[in-house]
């Protein structure tokens, strides 16, 4: 019960990041998933869950309201994004790749990310 209501705070704190600047599942939830003893396939696929309707939709209509909606290039990633998911969820699922590879991976993304939004937005380099 103490962890659902750790979870449930959590995830609303993801979802204000989400909707602001539209991060959440991959940055933020799925390191908080590990480090309550998710294994690395569990967090990814509850990210992705949320990335569906729950956090998608309610931000997108507010975001199509003010205009901010191109549906061209959406399309376009979508079709990227569709095909990317289905083999990287393929790759994930079957564990072809050892998970330490994806963990470190993971950790080495989330800190080049780092780093190029510290020297591109905040002008700190």
């Amino acid at each position: 019960m103490y962890n659902d209501i750790i979870l449930l705070i959590f995830a609303i704190f993801v979802g204000i990041l989400a909707g602001i600047i539209g991060i959440g599942g991959g940055i933020i939830l799925v390191p908080f998933l590990i480090y309550f003893n998710y294994t690395i396939q569990q967090a990814v696929a509850i990210s992705l869950f949320l990335n569906t309707i729950p956090n998608a939709l309610p931000a997108l209509y507010l975001y199509y309201n003010n205009g901010h909606f191109l549906l061209r290039p959406a399309i376009i990633c979508a079709l990227g994004s569709i095909t990317g998911m289905f083999f990287g969820g393929y790759i994930g699922s079957k564990k072809i790749i050892p998970d330490k590879y994806i963990y470190r991976f993971y950790s080495a993304l989330l800190i080049l990310m780092s780093f190029y939004l510290l020297y591109y937005y905040c002008e700190l380099f």
